[in-house]
């Protein structure tokens, strides 16, 4: 008999196994049954799929990454600027 911990731990693992699923189906909407079955039944087509939502989470992470950099560069180069004009007046001063 399961306790609620391992009833919770399965439903967290079944909800995240359900996105992988609909993040795979999404990209190959025209195979649907078939990649619902091969997520059921077969072990290395559900590590294939988390391999692949780790590389793409990976690859939004960085995104999101590069984002928060150029600003961030954008915020640097502009203080830059100031502090180059500062120093600048203090040596023809």
């Amino acid at each position: 008999m399961y306790s609620k911990v391992d009833l919770s731990i399965e439903t967290i693992v079944f909800h995240s196994m359900q996105k992988d699923i609909h993040s795979i189906v999404r990209i190959f909407p025209d195979f649907e049954e078939k990649i619902e079955f091969l997520f059921l039944s077969d072990e290395n087509f559900r590590e294939l799929c988390s391999d692949y939502m780790l590389c793409a989470k990976s690859v939004q992470d960085i995104r999101d990454d590069l984002i928060r950099f150029k600003e961030q560069i954008k915020e640097y180069e502009e203080v830059k600027k100031n502090l180059e004009q500062e120093i600048l007046r203090m040596i023809v001063k």
